[in-house]
């Protein structure tokens, strides 16, 4: 059976990934210079932001919470070998950051369409005032900028920075 280009490429990407996935699992994941258990450093040491996930309905902690080395937790995803609490605390970074970016496109398109629509809505209402009206022409006119302030602000993008968690030198491949 011959192959389509697709099919050549989607089997090439697979394999790929496969080779990714075993150099991954073959380099250890703790650098050497990492002594001590990531899980004796976290100690007895409170995360403020547990409140605040909890606070919108987000559970990810529990009595223990990347303060044993060997994680347990629910998921409906299986893994074969068991979390450390530092591999645990980069994933849920990880986690969160993707979901920080959905999120975030998600809120900008909302208020960039309700934006959109409310400067239709001005223009609109600005071309059926009376002739004479100056002073409401000029309210206008100023809703009109305001709005217009408001969309160019939402279609610069924000940057946030953070610590290093990871660099090139601690690869060992």
């Amino acid at each position: 059976m011959v192959l389509t280009p697709a099919e050549k490429q989607k089997r090439y990407r697979e394999r790929q990934k496969a080779a990714e996935l075993a150099a991954a699992k073959a380099t250890p994941m703790k650098p050497g210079y990492l002594k001590r258990p990531f899980s004796e450093f976290v100690g007895d040491r409170h995360f403020s932001f547990d409140a605040s996930l909890d606070a919108y309905g987000v559970h990810i902690s529990g009595p223990n919470f990347l303060r044993t080395e060997i994680q347990t937790f629910k998921s409906e995803y299986h893994r074969d070998e068991p979390v450390t609490a530092l591999e645990r605390a980069v994933g849920i970074l990880g986690a969160c950051l993707d979901a920080a970016d959905e999120l975030s496109v998600l809120i900008n398109q909302y208020k960039l369409a309700e934006v959109g629509m409310a400067i239709d809505e001005a223009l609109e209402t600005s071309a059926n005032l009376p002739r004479g009206d100056v002073k409401a022409l000029k309210a206008s006119i100023a809703e009109i900028d305001r709005l217009k302030t408001i969309q160019t602000q939402l279609r610069a993008p924000t940057r946030f920075v953070f610590p290093s968690i990871q660099v090139k030198a601690e690869r060992l491949d």
